[in-house]
């Protein structure tokens, strides 16, 4: 087949698998029709140059060190290169020195590094310390002297040929051999994990490294499961001070038919998190097409992880962006939608990434090292309510929010009473008070989470009632008449539980919001009570969603939003902006639409409300005056 049926073939692909993806997009807007048929014959026209890439982020592949094996066959490299570049304007690879007992050759990567930095490509190192992928994974024992002389060695060769070096989400470990359970002695495996890898660290990585080349950028990278660093040795804290850099693993892929259930919302939130970790340091979010069940959940990582603004995104890996088939005649056929797909999403990301101010959310603070309710804020953001994780504790915030993660911090009962005294909201769920109700909580309320589960599936607020379609359950807040009111309750029979609980403490108010068992049946909560729960997080921001769960929220400080929905069907959303005769127009008009307004006026405060629909799977980047 010619070059130009296969151009064609390519640009039939690209289409067809966005259109499903972005329907509004395409069947709405013959602009948005031609960027996508435009991408690949732009990017090829550049021949071997790369041009200047994107306006606001930068774009690196990761070669895993199977790639980089199949690199040696330059011809194979140099057609891969070319299918790549005619999707996505990247300008960096990671070229990968280490993985499952792979030693490439000094004279290859030497070769291959070559290769793309005559192309205008920034060649960087890559290590993944895993001796063994396959099934149940084995890291390095870094108790073992054979391992630890492993390290430093990969890590010297690296930095003789790269002057800089990012470590892949491997560097932890999991070994319970003979020699760690000596070393660790009568500690926990987590206090010695956390302690032999800083140590590690410092003597077979950084210095290593910095002796053979002083200038070189360290970077590590860390994975998804951030409530769980601790356990199996990433000492956050320590860590992100020791390496010139960290970068920020955003791979959420489904949300259900997976082992970690990560919600789609966290590819934004932990991008936000490791950034207030390490300002302006944070190299960027990775993500990976694996463990979906369609190409959506590809493109909505890639979007999310810009929605928190990075300075670069890491697609990983090389060898996946593209499938190969051998032709009759020997040759091989490239054919996949992932690297299309990625490409229109930062072409069109990149039309508006300008347009974003500095990310904004409802402070929640989560120290180092800490656990509990584990991810319970991507299933917050997943109500539409903007969340801005934190290691640090919002001293200056009016109204903060805090999970049972929090309970790691000693002095939280008086950083909370303090903030209370200065007439400020503290919001809590009931997995915190749970954890301090025996500790001193009750000087601040009396208010006790019991172990009794309760059954609630209607809802009542103030005098009126509403219903969802299925029970859930709920651990019992018990309080005392009068000393706390309830704002949103869940009924059973002749009962009711409280879902959302406040209680006057001095100035302040504190809030307990009881978290269900399952914490994705805060989506099936009726809209009206969701609403509620958003005015109590959002009263200090501009916005306010009126709409279903999984339409989420996020909120730039110079009155951009963005809202997103993940519904797989349309849903009417209202956008109510806090003042009166607002007025709300689209950064991004993809068709002549309107928005049907409504302005209300309450006792406490002018509003206005946008009305609108919100197809599946679309965004919608809006400005409010």
């Amino acid at each position: 087949m010619g070059n130009n049926s296969e151009h064609s073939i390519y640009d039939f692909l690209t289409v067809r698998r966005i259109r499903q993806i972005q329907p509004y997009v395409l069947i709405n807007s013959d602009k948005y029709s031609r960027l996508n048929l435009e991408i690949g014959e732009k990017n090829e026209k550049k021949g071997g140059e790369m041009g200047e890439g994107y306006r606001n982020f930068g774009v690196a592949i990761y070669c895993q060190i199977r790639d980089v094996q199949r690199m040696r066959d330059l011809n194979w490299l140099e057609s891969s290169f070319n299918l790549l570049k005619k999707y996505l304007k990247f300008n960096k690879v990671y070229l990968e020195t280490y993985r499952d007992e792979i030693f490439p050759e000094k004279e290859d990567m030497a070769k291959i590094k070559g290769f793309f930095e005559s192309r205008g490509v920034k060649a960087s190192a890559g290590i993944a310390f895993v001796a063994s992928e396959m099934g149940y994974s084995r890291t390095f024992c870094y108790s073992n002297p054979k391992d630890l002389e492993k390290v430093r060695r990969i890590i010297k060769f690296s930095a003789e040929l790269f002057d800089e070096i990012i470590l892949d989400d491997w560097y932890f470990t999991n070994c319970r051999c003979e020699l760690c359970a000596e070393a660790k002695g009568d500690r926990s495996w987590t206090e010695y994990r956390l302690e032999r890898l800083e140590e590690v660290a410092k003597e077979y990585i950084i210095k290593p490294a910095k002796s053979i080349n002083p200038n070189v950028n360290l970077i590590i990278k860390y994975p998804n499961w951030y409530e769980h660093y601790q356990a199996l040795g990433y000492n956050l804290d320590a860590e992100s001070k020791m390496f010139d850099m960290i970068y920020t693993g955003t791979e959420t892929r489904d949300p259900e038919y997976t082992q970690q259930h990560l919600q789609q919302y966290q590819s934004y939130a932990i991008m936000r998190y490791l950034e207030n970790v390490k300002p302006g340091r944070n190299g960027g979010g990775w993500v990976d097409p694996y463990a979906r069940r369609c190409l959506d959940r590809w493109a909505e990582q890639i979007m999310l992880t810009l929605f928190a603004k990075p300075m670069e995104v890491t697609l990983y890996c090389y060898g996946s962006l593209f499938e190969s088939i051998r032709m009759e005649d020997g040759a091989e056929k490239f054919l996949s939608y992932v690297a299309p797909v990625a490409g229109t999403v930062f072409e069109e990301a990149d039309l508006f990434m300008d347009k974003l101010g500095q990310p904004v959310g409802v402070p929640c603070y989560k120290p180092y090292n800490s656990f509990g309710e584990d991810f319970i804020h991507n299933y917050i953001g997943m109500l539409g309510i903007p969340i801005e994780l934190t290691p640090e504790f919002p001293y200056g915030s009016n109204t903060i929010f805090l999970a049972e993660s929090a309970k790691f911090d000693c002095a939280i009962l008086e950083k909370i009473k303090g903030q209370l005294s200065k007439g400020k909201n503290v919001i809590i769920t009931s997995g915190l008070l749970k954890a301090l109700q025996d500790k001193g909580f009750r000087e601040i309320v009396e208010i006790e989470c019991t172990d009794r589960k309760i059954a609630v599936k209607d809802y009542m607020l103030f005098m009126d009632h509403y219903k969802s379609d299925r029970e859930i359950i709920i651990p019992e807040v018990k309080y005392f008449t009068n000393d706390s009111w309830e704002i949103l309750t869940g009924l059973n029979k002749a009962n009711g539980y409280p879902i959302l609980l406040q209680a006057r403490c001095g100035e302040g108010i504190l809030y307990v919001l009881t978290v269900p068992e399952n914490f994705s049946d805060l989506y099936v909560l009726p809209q009206e009570a969701l609403s509620a729960i958003r005015q109590t997080f959002m009263r200090d921001l501009p916005v306010q969603l009126e709409a279903p769960s999984q339409i989420c929220l996020f909120l730039y400080d110079n009155n951009v939003l963005i809202v997103k929905s993940f519904l797989p069907h349309s849903a009417r959303c209202g956008i109510t902006i806090k003042k009166k005769d607002a007025k709300l127009r689209n950064l991004m008009p993809r068709s002549e639409r309107y928005f049907r307004e409504e302005y209300v006026t309450t006792r406490f405060e002018d509003r206005t409300t946008f009305h609108t629909f919100m197809l599946p799977g679309t965004h919608r980047i809006l400005k409010f005056e």
